[in-house]
């Protein structure tokens, strides 16, 4: 079976751009993606952060201007002025700007891959922020559900408590848990206003923009790459290898550029001269000896440059490995569970319902209700739990894949089109 990825159970909204502001469409997952892309800082900051690399590596390997003099000279005496018109072209007889240049290629490789390392890492912060938004959306509709059930009992015992059906005692418990509840929900109401607020930041939007979040449903979980598999995937679709071997042939070729270094550029001279009222042409050749300054100190700076980019790209390879085998290892927890977890939340209602059925009816104590009361509130908050972090799980396996994050459609993986994988 091929690798193949599912929509989301929640409905795609249109960018924010189109929406307007006080849109009440809800904002999908894809959506807050597809709004990022456009608007996002961190994602703006990544290409600028490309172009200003792309600028250094291509600032540090140009090609020497050419030099134009034109000078007079015996001014002010009585003997005839003597003009100068001469060209440097200064040329590398060593082949060190050809090294260079082969080094800018490789920079310009490592700066784009390294964008998009970060702009990927973007993305997935995007998507943590929008998961925990509609976590907390869902947690304050849990709390609210409870608190106005909460409520409802504490005014029923209360009327009970007057009559001589209920002690006291009992009047009071309920009404306690009933202001615990409301204590619980605005909490919850906190813990969203500021998931809505990190999110509407991410999105570079204001945060009276932001339109509702769309429901958290949990997401169908394809099966996953065996490890074999997955490890050589990797090694060809994640960009901060493919940046760190660029940087490597970068550090290579700069090297090598600094050991031809040691004599720099000789100067051809060329033009006219004008002398006693006679015109006459000029040539020389002016070449540098290295007696004093021997490049000593760039070659030894590139040497550190080159081990320093061979340590960093043997340690991104060991991380990557690392990341995409934890991705695989926490994605399969989180699919083993989900036939019971995708059903915490109806339990906990009809534990719910039947406790405060039974309850009104006289059948339940009431420690029974409130037992039951949290059982549900508890499963139908690991339910959106795990929802998120099945979420969370498929994105970071599809991150670690090297796959561009599209939660509607297949996995950008085009090495897994002739590659089979596990069921």
């Amino acid at each position: 079976m091929l690798i193949t990825a599912v929509p989301l159970a929640v409905p795609l909204a249109v960018p924010l751009a189109a929406q307007g502001v006080g849109s009440a469409s809800p904002l999908s997952l894809n959506a807050a993606l597809t709004q990022a892309r456009v608007t996002g800082p961190g994602l703006r900051v990544a290409d600028a952060r490309r172009e200003i690399a792309i600028g250094r590596v291509r600032e540090i390997n140009q090609i020497a201007n050419p030099t134009v003099e034109w000078r007079r000279e015996n001014l002010g005496s009585s003997l005839q002025p003597d003009i100068f018109a001469t060209v440097y072209l200064p040329f590398d007889v060593t082949g060190r700007r050809l090294a260079m240049r082969r080094a800018g290629a490789s920079g310009q490789v490592r700066a784009t891959s390294d964008a998009m390392a970060e702009r990927r890492d973007a993305e997935l912060q995007i998507a943590r922020a929008w998961l925990r938004a509609a976590l907390t959306d869902g947690q304050v509709t849990i709390a609210r559900s409870q608190a106005t059930s909460l409520a409802e009992v504490a005014t029923v015992d209360s009327s009970r408590a007057r009559e001589g059906f209920v002690s006291d005692g009992v009047a009071l418990r309920t009404r306690l848990e009933a202001d615990r509840a409301r204590a619980t929900l605005a909490i919850a109401r906190g813990e969203h206003a500021r998931a809505r607020a990190e999110l509407a930041r991410l999105l570079g939007v204001g945060h009276e923009a932001l339109p509702p979040i769309a429901l958290l449903n949990a997401p169908a979980l394809p099966p996953p790459p065996d490890r074999t598999t997955a490890r050589q995937v990797v090694v060809a679709t994640r960009p901060e290898i493919a940046a760190r071997d660029a940087g490597v042939r970068e550090a290579q070729s700069r090297l090598g550029a600094e050991r031809r270094g040691a004599m720099g550029d000789w100067q051809l001279q060329g033009g006219s001269k004008e002398t006693g009222g006679f015109m006459t042409g000029q040539i020389g050749l002016a070449v540098p000896f290295p007696i004093f300054h021997r490049n000593d100190g760039a070659r030894q700076r590139a040497r550190g440059e080159l081990a320093e980019a061979q340590a960093l790209r043997d340690d991104v390879q060991i991380g990557v490995r690392a990341d995409v085998l934890a991705a695989l290892e926490a994605y399969d927890a989180l699919r083993a569970l989900a036939p019971d977890a995708g059903s915490f939340a109806e339990r906990g209602r009809e534990v719910a319902a039947i406790a405060r059925t039974s309850y009104r009816e006289g059948h339940a104590t009431l420690l029974e209700l409130l037992d039951a009361e949290r059982a549900a509130a508890d499963a139908m908050t690991t339910h959106l739990r795990w929802a998120a972090d099945a979420w969370l799980a498929r994105l970071e396996l599809e991150r670690a894949l090297g796959a561009r994050l599209d939660v509607d459609g297949p996995l950008d993986l085009p090495l897994l089109s002739s590659i089979r994988i596990t069921p």
